[in-house]
């Protein structure tokens, strides 16, 4: 058999590739080839799954009240479903759906397709079939695809570093306008992992298409107990079949969970001004006064997985178009395309700009184009320094390691309930803190940045029986850094806690 093949195969149906060796622990089943057996001990995901993608990708249909939906309507005795059931597509299929009893529209019908392109891949206690993905139609985008229009939209897993900070409920999916099919895509691929393309607007279907789209053993419907197997392979592409590199492993798939806790990208420090530096979105921090010098410390780092999906829309139907005919063959034509999209934490630099062309076509024509365009850049100030001749004015010093080891000042989080958690979830963060060192600090001040995807609750945040001055300032995430000043001395061996509450969007 083909080595390529044969890791492919157990990962289609369920049984992964285990590997050997070090990295499989003592008894651990082994199938892999031998080149996988000798591969070097790797680093640990901070949330690892708790087995291979799941075999369907759940989606609800999420439609306006009344209309019905059929998943394989070239199937005998096809069935229809109202709004809000959940299907299970396996991926690597190309479906065509059937949607009737349309509003406005009640003796027509719509075949949208379904390409479907991956699923998620669960964690400990996630059950997959209750993290849908929107299979969404408003009855606007009805009426637009039957005034001829043709709508896209390219459904993703948020990567939660990326995430958009608003808050999405499960009936009313986040949606962001393109201006093609081919941008909806590569936007899609830059903000997280591609799962599935939605297309309405399509021709109608006849029955032998039906028929070869419509596979048994594809799609798991409302009220099926289980999913029975293909009489074909997958058709398309789709991230339920991992490729590896035979040494390092399956590349990390990260879009179900985002981290709270620990230092991420920028390093933690003190730097000249006396102040703390490297304060990312989903860190945590903990500096004080020890003896005469200030120092840091982190806590650990805690998984929330909540998969997030996202959709980017595209839309065929011009709008704005103008073309004026006069004496002499000279045509003006004028377009306008506008979009708004929440982009908090960026800085417009350039508001708008006015860009003009003008070009003659042929020797009795000219064609006049004017466009507004506007741009919008990331900036974010680090560092900085000045030197004036040969006397420094500033400088910027190394900042100490972090200290988070017995001896130290210790900083631990705990989040309440335990997993697994919805969109909308309601979640307690607690920062323990431990003096674990012979001598008193003082001066302690605990900061918690959070990820886009937390909305803190106002008001939620307090400390122990310490006196406490509690600040939040917005961060770059979208979100905001919680800051727990706590004023006195911490005698050695003393502890404490600070608390909050967090929304999970």
């Amino acid at each position: 058999m083909n080595p390529t093949l044969g890791l492919l195969l157990p990962m289609l149906f369920g049984q992964p590739a285990l590997p050997c060796g070090p990295n499989a622990g003592p008894g651990a089943p082994c199938n892999a080839p031998m080149y996988m057996q000798q591969r070097p001990m790797l680093p640990q995901q901070p949330c690892p799954p708790s087995g291979p993608p799941a075999p369907v990708l759940a989606m609800k249909a999420i439609l306006p009240a009344g209309t019905i939906l059929s998943a394989l309507p070239g199937l005998p005795g096809a069935k229809s479903f109202a709004a809000g059931s959940v299907f299970g597509f396996r991926p690597g299929y190309v479906y065509k759906l059937k949607i009737d009893n349309i509003p406005g529209h009640p003796n027509e019908s719509l075949y949208p397709s379904l390409e479907v392109r991956g699923s998620i891949i669960p964690r400990p206690g996630m059950r997959y079939m209750e993290y849908t993905a929107p299979l969404h139609f408003s009855k606007a985008d009805f009426d637009r695809v039957f005034a001829g229009g043709v709508i896209t939209k390219v459904i993703y897993l948020e990567d939660p570093t990326k995430a958009i900070p608003t808050e999405s409920k499960p009936d009313l999916p986040i949606e962001v306008e393109t201006l093609s099919e081919t941008e909806a895509i590569d936007e899609a691929l830059s903000n997280g992992r591609v799962v599935a393309v939605l297309r309405l607007g399509d021709r109608v279907p006849d029955s032998r298409e039906l028929a070869a789209t419509s596979l048994e053993g594809t799609v798991l419907q409302p009220g099926d107990a289980k999913l029975g197997m293909p009489a074909f392979p997958p058709m398309v592409p789709c991230s339920a079949v991992q490729l590896f590199d035979p040494l390092l492993g399956p590349k990390a798939l990260t879009q179900e969970c985002f981290v709270n806790g620990g230092d991420g990208n920028n390093r933690l420090g003190i730097g000249p001004n006396g102040r703390v530096g490297g304060l990312d979105p989903t860190d945590v921090v903990a500096e004080y006064t020890f003896g005469d010098k200030r120092k840091v410390s982190t806590s650990n780092v805690v998984c929330i997985c909540v998969p997030r999906f996202v959709t980017r829309r595209s839309d065929s139907v011009c709008t704005g178009f103008q073309v004026v005919q006069v004496a002499g063959g000279t045509s003006q034509v004028i377009t306008r395309s506008v979009f708004t999209q929440r982009a908090a934490g960026e800085a417009f630099v350039a508001r708008e700009k006015t860009l003009g062309m003008v070009g003659k076509d042929r020797p009795s024509a000219a064609v006049g184009i004017s466009m507004l365009h506007a741009f919008a850049s990331r900036v974010r100030l680090e560092a900085t320094f000045s030197v004036s001749g040969v006397r420094q004015v500033g400088t910027l010093t190394e900042p100490d390691e972090l200290s988070n080891f017995p001896g130290d000042l210790t900083v631990t989080k705990f989040l309440d309930p335990m997993a697994p958690y919805k969109l909308g979830d309601e979640i307690t963060i607690t920062i323990r803190y431990a003096n674990n060192t012979r001598q008193p600090i003082k001066d302690l001040v605990i900061s918690d940045s959070l990820s886009g995807r937390l909305e803190y609750v106002v008001g939620s945040a307090a400390a122990d029986s310490r006196a406490s001055n509690v600040t939040t300032t917005d961060n770059e995430a979208g979100s905001v850094a919680i800051r727990f000043e706590l004023l006195g001395t911490i005698q050695p061996g003393a502890k404490g806690i600070v608390v909050f509450k967090a929304k999970i969007r």
